[in-house]
């Protein structure tokens, strides 16, 4: 099997009967243990998966890189992910999004192209079962 990076050939080392799957995920929080958790979560289920600790570093990493899929915490500065959402569907119109946040407010999604939105602490089960449900993006 060929290794689309170093980090999937350590994920396949480390979790050994996960099998990485194409699908692409941009995680981007603040917060480094939210955004490290969310990763190796999302790793151990077999997605391919980038992390930025902000709105400017996803930006650059979807310039970059196709991704399927954006999950963004909402409160983040200079650049919230109600900012970041609108920015990157602008770059990637077949982008998936998702906002994870323990506060938001409703009149923020009016104008966000948000798809899903998850309470905090997120339920990574609940995350999978929503990346499976969109564009065909079973896990492996």
């Amino acid at each position: 099997m060929a290794w689309r990076s170093r980090n999937d050939l350590a994920i396949s080392l480390q979790f050994p009967d996960v099998k990485m799957n194409s699908k692409t995920v941009l995680v981007v929080d603040d917060d480094s243990s939210s955004r490290a958790m969310l990763g190796l979560s999302l790793r151990r289920a077999g997605y391919r998966v980038e992390l930025a600790e902000s709105g400017e570093q996803a930006l650059a990493a979807l310039k970059k890189s196709p991704f399927e899929y954006l999950v963004t915490d909402a409160r983040m500065s200079p650049m919230d992910g109600f900012e970041l959402s609108r920015k990157a569907k602008e770059l990637r119109p077949a982008l998936h999004v998702a906002l994870v946040s323990a506060l938001y407010d409703d009149d923020d999604l009016l104008l966000a192209p948000i798809e899903k939105v998850f309470s905090k602490p997120v339920a990574v089960e609940r995350l999978q079962d929503w990346l499976e449900s969109r564009n065909g993006g079973a896990r492996a």
